[in-house]
């Protein structure tokens, strides 16, 4: 390149993280953090698994869903639609340019919670 020629190349002039990105991410790590506490919770009101040793000896089982605990998974599950959804409205609005991040994890995220509370809200 020649002392005539101009610098064609753009600048970046992005600085970092601004409050909004730092919203997203916060959103973001809150959606995941709700999926995750669901599924713990999905492992507490499920019925407990009946075996034969279990039958042999007549131990007393809970073989229906915990239904208390399964609205609470449900609340969870939609809390985390609610933070996906909102994150993917706030980044697409924020996204300008053609190399900016598609964020699939949050795609990911928003089919996950929507398959988890179609299957538990069949649950009643």
């Amino acid at each position: 390149m020649s002392a005539s020629e101009p610098d064609l190349k753009q600048k970046e002039r992005r600085k970092g993280a601004d409050w909004l990105m730092l919203l997203l991410a916060m959103l973001n790590l809150g959606a995941w953090f709700l999926l995750i506490m669901g599924l713990a919770l999905a492992h507490l009101a499920k019925p407990e698994f009946n075996s034969g040793l279990v039958q042999y000896w007549g131990i007393p089982i809970e073989q229906e869903w915990d239904k208390e605990l399964v609205v609470k998974l449900e609340v969870l599950v939609r809390w985390c639609l609610v933070f996906t959804a909102a994150t993917l409205v706030l980044h697409q609005f924020r996204n300008r340019r053609s190399d900016d991040g598609w964020r699939l994890n949050l795609f990911f995220l928003l089919f996950l919670s929507a398959v988890v509370l179609f299957v538990f809200s069949t649950i009643n």
